[in-house]
């Protein structure tokens, strides 16, 4: 009896000292997340222009290289919503419910027959179509440099589940909505379609929109698996860039 008792006081206490390394010993058997995080460090480096800092959102941007679609994601090491107060970047909407977000024009939609007011409430904002997501994330802490992979790692560590890989194209992506993602290329030296804007088309479609004049946007079938698994095709409206 006294040897189990020994066994399990052992036992609890090495717990309660792994508590606190669980995390980081997850994300370290995670292939999918650290290549994630490396791959996005490759494409960092490959873009034509680095990544902005926005500091009046605490967000860094990443722009398209035509310009026409921008990616931007959370690094503060605080809670951005609990204080930030001003809008500094004009090529912003206010975003301030969303720790990851793409952001594009809205008049190609539009031009196609879009019509903005049939849209979900809070995607339209000036003349700009904005899709996020507010991650489950704590406040970001940083043990080196804060930098633009730094603070996507943080992302991956912390809100894993909004991290996928899509063998197709082999690209990791995150996504904001069903359907709707930016994706980036596993091997920017391999690959195409280094970075892609995905979008779920059905919102666009129910608000109008013709699918063959969306000028700047592909619409087409791509390989994707649903919840079960199974291959199937879906439809997507794409903006896909080589940078390399």
């Amino acid at each position: 009896m006294i040897k189990k008792f020994l066994v399990l006081v052992f036992l609890v206490g090495l717990l309660a000292m792994l508590a606190g390394g669980v995390e980081a010993a997850f994300f370290n058997t995670d292939i999918v997340g650290q290549s994630a995080v490396t791959s996005f460090s490759a494409m960092l480096e490959a873009l034509p222009s680095p990544a902005e800092v926005d500091e009046g959102n605490e967000v860094w941007i990443l722009t398209a290289p035509d310009g026409s679609a921008r990616f931007a994601w959370r690094r503060d090491a605080e809670d951005i919503h609990a204080h930030n107060a001003s809008i500094h970047d004009p090529r912003i909407c206010d975003t301030r419910a969303y720790d990851a977000y793409i952001w594009f024009d809205a008049k190609p939609f539009v031009d196609a027959g879009l019509d903005l007011s049939k849209l979900p409430e809070g995607l339209v904002s000036g003349d700009e179509i904005v899709l996020g997501r507010k991650l489950s994330l704590e406040p970001l802490v940083y043990e080196r440099e804060v930098t633009p992979a730094a603070s996507f790692e943080q992302i991956v560590k912390l809100d894993r589940d909004s991290i996928g890989y899509h063998a197709a194209l082999d690209h990791y992506g995150i996504t904001f909505s069903e359907g709707t993602l930016f994706e980036w290329a596993k091997d920017v030296s391999k690959n195409d379609k280094d970075i892609v804007f995905v979008l779920n088309p059905d919102i666009f479609l129910e608000a109008g929109a013709d699918p063959s004049k969306v000028e700047g946007w592909t619409f087409a079938k791509v390989p994707v698996e649903d919840a079960r698994g199974r291959k199937i095709e879906a439809d997507k409206f794409l903006k896909p860039f080589n940078l390399k």
